[in-house]
């Protein structure tokens, strides 16, 4: 215990975030009434439907039609770019690395299945994070991969392999490589699964979501983010991984722009303020965690005094 304990400090006083945390307390960043008008003033444009001609002949494939994707930035798979995918590539600032919004694939076609595993493995996807309820819409973690470690799976001609499982209270770590028909070099992934978040709601248990998105910046490679409809939960977790990825690199960090630029990308992310707080409620755990300067510890317990 006292090993860990000292672990801790030390890695607080590695962080490299301090100054820009310092910052965002000293701007009133964790003001409650502020939040909550900041979302209110948040534009959510839909781009015209002449610029998503793909996912408008596409609607058969997609939970969220009423939010379409451009043409450029609809994911398109290189063997078969007629082959659609609700998923879309973002660009995020001060990441040089692809990252993908997506949707659940719908499982009752098993192509869906088999050309999502196949965009994972064309942009050589590091890490996945999946935040699914279990059997919300009917849909179950095992029709989309192997979830026990040692078994396998085909999706058409893409093979699955469960090499290692790690679970804490409220995700579940699966290390799969990812191998297609005819390809002698396979790829390993990490899909972390966030399995205690309700569709269309806020997360309040965020410990899981703040060190799974550390994870993903540790990693610092092709990423995917996922959840039902792909705009929400999807939304919530790349509006925090982009803030946190700013805080580390000592840029400023507004959270509000940074939605609304990514929104800019992918219309309809975060669908509604209590997921919006989401982003502000990990953050000040994440500072709770990791900060060692007094103010900033004060502040983000006044905020959330029960984050955890």
């Amino acid at each position: 215990m006292e090993r860990r304990e000292r672990a801790k400090e030390k890695e607080k006083e590695q962080w490299s975030g301090e100054e820009m945390a310092k910052k965002m307390i000293a701007s009133g960043a964790f003001d409650s009434g502020l939040i909550a008008s900041a979302f209110k003033e948040l534009r959510n444009e839909k781009p015209p439907l002449n610029s998503c001609i793909s996912f408008k002949n596409n609607m058969h494939k997609i939970r969220a039609p009423d939010f379409p994707i451009v043409d450029d930035k609809i994911f398109k798979l290189t063997h078969a770019p007629d082959n659609f995918i609700c998923a879309a590539k973002v660009a995020v600032p001060e990441f040089n690395r692809t990252m993908i919004v997506t949707q659940v694939p719908d499982v009752s076609t098993p192509v869906n299945i088999e050309d999502f595993w196949r965009m994972i493995f064309q942009e050589e996807v590091h890490s996945v994070v999946l935040a699914l309820m279990p059997l919300e819409c009917s849909v179950t973690l095992q029709q989309i991969f192997p979830i026990l470690s040692g078994t396998f799976a085909n999706h058409g001609k893409m093979f699955l392999n469960n090499k290692k499982v790690d679970s804490t209270v409220a995700m579940t770590a699966y290390t799969l490589e990812i191998l297609p028909d005819g390809c002698s070099n396979s790829l390993f992934t990490t899909v972390y699964h966030l399995h205690n978040w309700k569709q269309k709601r806020g997360l309040d248990n965020v410990g899981d979501l703040v060190s799974t998105i550390e994870k993903v910046l540790k990693t610092n490679e092709n990423t995917v983010l996922m959840s039902m409809n792909g705009m929400g939960r999807a939304g919530t977790m790349l509006a925090l991984f982009t803030s946190m990825l700013h805080v580390q690199k000592g840029k400023e960090v507004n959270t509000k722009e940074i939605v609304d630029k990514l929104r800019g990308e992918r219309c309809g992310l975060i669908e509604n303020a209590e997921q919006y707080g989401t982003v502000y409620r990990a953050m000040a755990l994440w500072f709770k965690n990791k900060s060692t300067d007094e103010e900033v510890q004060k502040k983000v317990n006044e905020f959330a005094p029960c984050v955890q």
